[in-house]
C-alpha cells in the first residue's frame, strides 16, 4: 500500500471569532458571500496544485517506464536480427557436454528401470564407454 504523500481536506469557510462589541462579523450579506466565494476559490487552486503535482509524479513514471520499455524493444530487436541472420544449419549448438545418445536418454539412468541382461540398441554406446548396461 503506497504511504501517503498529500492530505487534501476541505477547510471551512466562514469561520471566525466575532472580532467585534456588536457581535456583527460582517456589515452586510453581499461581504460574508463574496469571503466564502473567495475562500473557495482559494481551496480550488490548492486543489489544483495538488492535481497538478500528481499528474506531473504520473507523467515522470510514464517516462520514466517508456525509456525502460525503448530499452527493452532496442535489445529484442537487435537479438531478432541476429537471430534472424543465423542459419541452423551452419552454426554448432551447444548440447552442454552431453553425447547425443544421452540427450536421448540411452545410457544414462532414467525413470523407468532397466533390465540388467537387456541392451537398448539405437547405435549409440554409452558415455562411460561401456557396451552393455
Amino acid at each position: 500500500m503506497p504511504f501517503a504523500k498529500r492530505i487534501v481536506e476541505p477547510q471551512l469557510l466562514c469561520r471566525h471569532a466575532i472580532p467585534n462589541d456588536e457581535g456583527l462579523l460582517f456589515e452586510d450579506l453581499c461581504s460574508v458571500n463574496n469571503v466564502a466565494l473567495s475562500r473557495t476559490l482559494r481551496q480550488l487552486s490548492d486543489l489544483a496544485k495538488h492535481a497538478s503535482s500528481l499528474f506531473q509524479e504520473l507523467e515522470n513514471e510514464i517516462i520514466s517506464t517508456n525509456q525502460r520499455v525503448w530499452v527493452l524493444q532496442n535489445k529484442i530487436g537487435r537479438i531478432q536480427q541476429t537471430a534472424s541472420g543465423l542459419d541452423p544449419k551452419q552454426e554448432a549448438v551447444r548440447d552442454g557436454g552431453r553425447s547425443a545418445c544421452e540427450m536421448v536418454g540411452v545410457g544414462v539412468s532414467s525413470h523407468t528401470p532397466r533390465h540388467a541382461g537387456r541392451q537398448e540398441s539405437l547405435g549409440c554406446t554409452p558415455s562411460w564407454g561401456g557396451g552393455s548396461l
